[in-house]
């Protein structure tokens, strides 16, 4: 074990446990092998060791920097959020990667958002490694439930910029939205739809999406803020053909506002009604009927004299 002797006790023990998939994420590591957070530098060197990742794979070793992820993560270790991000890229063609590191980002949970969100707009980076970070804000979403309209307001923002971003990457980002049931995002995600930006291999059509949802199309409207120039280079979208779409959902919208109002009109004139001249109070007869205050202290003092004029009458 040529690396052995690089890391101190307890560290050095995460290279002798081997393969990763005989050790579950359950596998409890601070207790087990007594880390604590004065280990986290020694850790995140480990994580990103290159040359574990050069050695035999029959190896031991070649299992460390995976465990020393694992570690991390249970530690919540907010140092490591940064420094990790570069096996993203640095080692995208590696499997374990995109299924082990969703699952470390899950664990250091709400604190890892923004840096996956600025890793994930940046267009620097490709396809597989800003998908890996698409997929660690889902893992995140889903091991912290407070956490899920952070989530899918980043990845929501994110496909925002369909016209921009390469077709998988909306794919991918569509996805997850559905995966985690994500119906407040339908309006972006139909425009992505209606600008042929979402590769259907990845998600299915916009129908199955709406299936998946339990969403009906026709009450979707598009997303607002779409930009019509960029949109209409879309081939076979027209700008003409997203302004219409866009029109009939502005109309539908108006259509539902009048209906409401109609239906609150014909409340209030059935309670009128319905009310009881008993049950109708001062304030109210003044509010409706505009009648003044000395008009009100008339009205009373009619009542009281006639009253008065019952009790004379029966005496």
């Amino acid at each position: 074990m040529k690396n052995h002797s690089i890391y101190q006790t307890p560290i050095d023990k995460l290279l002798t446990l081997g393969d990763c998939h005989k050790i579950t994420n359950e596998y409890n590591y601070i207790a087990e092998l007594g880390l604590d957070t004065e280990h986290i530098p020694g850790l995140i060197s480990m994580a990103i060791d290159q040359n574990l990742n050069g050695v035999d794979s029959a190896s031991l070793e070649t299992w460390g920097s995976i465990h020393a992820c694992r570690a991390l993560g249970q530690l919540r270790a907010e140092a490591a959020i940064e420094p990790l991000m570069q096996l993203f890229h640095k080692l995208e063609d590696s499997d374990w990667v995109n299924e082990e590191m969703p699952k470390v980002y899950g664990m250091f949970g709400e604190v890892a958002i923004p840096k996956l969100q600025a890793y994930l707009a940046d267009e620097s980076h490709g396809i597989f490694p800003r998908i890996t970070a698409i997929h660690s804000l889902e893992e995140i979403c889903k091991q912290h439930p407070d956490t899920r309209q952070k989530c899918i307001a980043v990845l929501t923002q994110q496909l925002k910029s369909f016209a921009q971003n390469p077709h998988e990457l909306n794919g991918f980002i569509v996805a997850s939205l559905i995966e985690l049931q994500a119906v407040e995002s339908a309006a972006v995600i139909k425009s992505a739809f209606v600008a042929q930006s979402v590769p259907d291999e990845i998600t299915g059509t916009w129908d199955d999406v709406c299936e998946s949802l339990g969403i009906n199309s026709d009450k979707i409207a598009l997303f607002t803020d779409i930009n019509l120039d960029e949109v209409s280079q879309v081939e076979d979208i027209s700008t003409d053909e997203v302004k219409q779409a866009q029109e009939i959902a502005d109309s539908e919208e108006t259509q539902l506002q009048d209906v409401i109002n109609d239906e609150v009109t014909q409340t209030q004139e059935i309670a009128v009604e319905e009310k009881q001249p008993d049950q109708i109070t001062t304030e109210e007869v003044e509010k409706n009927l505009a009648i003044t205050p000395d008009d009100i202290q008339l009205i009373e003092d009619v009542t009281t004299n006639v009253e008065q004029l019952h009790k004379v009458e029966t005496k």
